[in-house]
């Protein structure tokens, strides 16, 4: 069975026939390897495809959101509406949805009533959405300064690929949904958005492990390439920013009232991530006289978890190149072990994997999972403190 002739490795010549001397890939394709090195294998090495029923997937509706939300903040800029405009950003983002459903499905005429039912809630999330992301750049001095900005080669890719070499050369691929500006000073600060439609949300212990790197790998690129699209000066990497982009469904009584519907709202789609801790920068963030509401940076303690200082942000830069190169390693040492990760029934990478029938999983017979436990803010930096201090020990 697949236990049994998948032990060992593959050999040079295996891996440069599957993959080739150089591999190009996604970050969602990087986060598998480091999720299960016999998932990939399957998906990347054998070109493996698990059946599928036709639906809307999840995926439709990440396209659909992003397509509402580019739109939305295209077309406010070009018409010069401001973003504290709420009506008629609620206009601009309703057009958007409509055109997408007109153009992108051919209408809904001939759809099941079901199909049409749940794509009105999808519709109603994506505003939601959109009002969101408005109402925090109407109070924010940064401002978008690219849309589906891709890493990679080709007409579609304004910038080069993130390359790394051991073993294989390994180049990331990939876009970033939205990059947003603020020139201070004859500095360039720029922070990466990523529109979350899913329930991942941001996690140290996926950053140590190699598989939660997809928005500081393209902050970082950005910080020393972006001046070919966004043009000269220094550029600051001021963070990252996650937005849940899915249905904010508010959880309370008939008692609430407007203002409570709409705070228990914010808190459901408050940004995560990680931002510059420079009191400036998080001004310019957020202009706000209380607590804030869009990021995620709390008025005690600190500022919380969310908080990093530009020597941090230097560490990180560092930790994630070696992690390429890890991965990249992995790749030419042609590892296909079976070795999820795993902290959990609930999070692991078997869960959702889709090779389940081709993998036979067998604790003990060559199989081992990878267990994992959640890392604290505080964990993470002294974890990658500790790692720089080692590396220097070594030379």
């Amino acid at each position: 069975g697949a236990a049994g002739w998948r032990r060992g490795r593959l050999s040079r010549l295996a891996v440069d026939e599957l993959f080739g001397p150089v591999v190009s890939m996604s970050a969602t394709r990087l986060e598998l390897v480091n999720s299960c090195h016999f998932s990939h294998f399957l998906r990347y090495g054998l070109d493996a495809r698990p059946r599928q029923r036709a639906s809307f997937k999840p995926s439709d509706y990440g396209t659909f959101v992003h397509d509402v939300l580019e739109n939305t903040l295209r077309e406010a800029g070009r018409a010069g509406i401001s973003l504290d405009d709420a009506e008629s950003v609620s206009r601009l983002s309703q057009e958007a949805a409509d055109r997408y459903e007109r153009e992108k499905l051919a209408g809904m005429e001939d759809e099941p009533a079901r199909f049409q039912y749940l794509f009105q809630r999808m519709k109603q999330a994506a505003l939601a959405v959109a009002q969101s992301v408005c109402a925090e750049l109407s109070v924010s001095d940064f401002a978008p300064a690219a849309f589906e900005l891709g890493f990679g080669r080709g007409r579609d890719k304004a910038l080069p690929p993130i390359e790394v070499e051991q073993g294989v050369r390994l180049q990331l691929t990939g876009y970033v949904d939205r990059v947003d500006q603020w020139l201070h000073n004859g500095k360039r600060y720029l922070r990466v958005v990523d529109y979350k439609t899913g329930k991942k949300s941001f996690d140290f212990a996926d950053v140590e492990d190699g598989r939660g790197l997809q928005m500081l790998l393209y902050l970082f690129a950005l910080s020393r390439e972006g001046q070919r699209v966004l043009g000269p000066g220094e550029i600051v990497p001021a963070g990252v920013l996650y937005i849940p982009a899915r249905t904010p469904l508010v959880d309370g009584g008939r008692d609430m009232t407007d203002e409570d519907i709409q705070r228990s709202r914010d808190k459901l789609l408050r940004r995560q991530g990680l931002v510059l801790g420079d009191p400036e920068v998080l001004s310019a963030m957020e202009r706000t006289e209380g607590g804030y509401r869009f990021l995620p940076v709390s008025t005690g303690r600190g500022g919380g978890d969310a908080l990093v200082t530009k020597e941090q942000m230097d560490l990180l830069d560092e930790y994630i190149t070696a992690a390429l190169r890890r991965a990249a390693g992995e790749l030419a040492r042609g590892n296909i072990d079976a070795d999820p990760f795993w902290r959990g029934a609930d999070k692991n990478a078997c869960r959702w994997c889709d090779y389940q029938a081709a993998c036979h999983f067998e604790e003990g017979c060559g199989d081992a999972r990878r267990f994992r436990r959640g890392v604290s803010a505080k964990e993470f930096w002294q974890w990658i403190v500790k790692r720089e201090e080692e590396i220097e020990d070594g030379d």
